[in-house]
This record gives structure tokens, C-alpha cells and sequence, in this order.
């Protein structure tokens, strides 16, 4: 009884690892979005992000760490005690541009729910993909219960991929 559960957990454990390695796989071709470009956003970046008309004044530590997954997902942490990690999304709009959007929930110093922050990019690599550009940030800010506060602005963020050192 015990070899036959043993052999069972097994190749239930071979095919959890097929499973993933073709679930790898199908996520890498997702990636590319049906573009025959080698331009990848996928990654991490270090991100500044300068202001426009209505961005209020930004410390020069201000910017931000923006994770991008295969498969359209996207993580941001701003460096905004205020402001939380960020869940959104992106897809390929060219051959080296990207749209993307995240959500990031705002507390005050007490921990109190303000609302969301919204903000919406297209990006734009370079050639190498070491970086990218946007000219078109933009952020608009809800309320607790999603509705516009009014409080929105643009400006410009500025991305460099995160290499691993040796």
C-alpha cells in the first residue's frame, strides 16, 4: 500500500513538473504577444518618474520598482510610504511599445483607506531593451468607494532594466 501511494505521489509530481514546464513554455510565447519583435519589457526596472501639469512637486528620491510578467501581469512599489504595492496589467501596443496600467491603494499615516491611485503608461524601449521611455504618464485618483476625486496629472517616467551583478 505505502510503494503504491509513493508511486502515486510521484507521478503526480512528474506530471505537476510537465504541467509547469509547458505552462513556461506557452507563457513565453504569450510574451512576445504574436509580434516577431525581440524587444522584451519582461523584467524588472528601476523607474523615476518626473511631473507634469497637476503632479505636485517630487522628492529626488521619488520613483519607483516595476516587475513585468509573462502573460500580461505587471507589480509596482512606489517609494511612497503612503502609497502600496501595485497589481496591473500591460500588453504590446508595437514593436518596441507597451501599454500599462496599475492600481496602487493609498492609506494615510493612521493606515486609513484613501482610495486608488490609477496610472496608465505607454512605454517605449530602446533598441537593446535596457530601457525605456514614456511620455505620457498619467495618474488619476479614486476615492474609497471608486469614484474620481478630480486629482490627477502626467508627466514622464523613465525606466532602466534591473541586471543581475556579478
Amino acid at each position: 500500500m505505502r510503494t503504491r501511494s509513493r508511486a502515486v505521489r510521484t507521478l503526480t509530481a512528474i506530471a505537476l513538473v510537465a504541467l509547469l514546464t509547458t505552462s513556461i513554455g506557452s507563457l513565453d510565447a504569450l510574451a512576445g504577444q504574436k509580434s516577431k519583435s525581440k524587444a522584451s519589457l519582461l523584467g524588472s526596472w528601476s523607474v523615476t518618474i518626473t511631473g507634469g501639469p497637476g503632479t505636485p512637486q517630487l522628492p529626488d528620491w521619488y520613483g519607483a520598482q516595476l516587475t513585468v510578467s509573462p502573460g500580461g501581469g505587471a507589480v509596482a512599489t512606489i517609494t511612497d510610504p503612503n502609497i502600496q504595492t501595485g497589481h496591473g496589467a500591460w500588453e504590446r501596443r508595437g514593436k518596441r511599445k507597451f501599454a500599462i496600467t496599475i492600481p496602487l491603494f493609498q492609506f494615510d499615516p493612521s493606515g486609513t483607506f484613501l482610495g486608488t491611485l490609477k496610472a496608465n503608461a505607454t512605454l517605449k524601449l530602446n533598441k537593446k531593451s535596457t530601457r525605456f521611455e514614456s511620455d505620457d504618464y498619467r495618474f488619476e485618483v479614486f476615492d474609497p468607494d471608486g469614484n474620481p476625486t478630480g486629482l490627477s496629472g502626467v508627466g514622464a517616467a523613465h525606466g532602466v532594466r534591473i541586471d543581475v551583478e556579478h
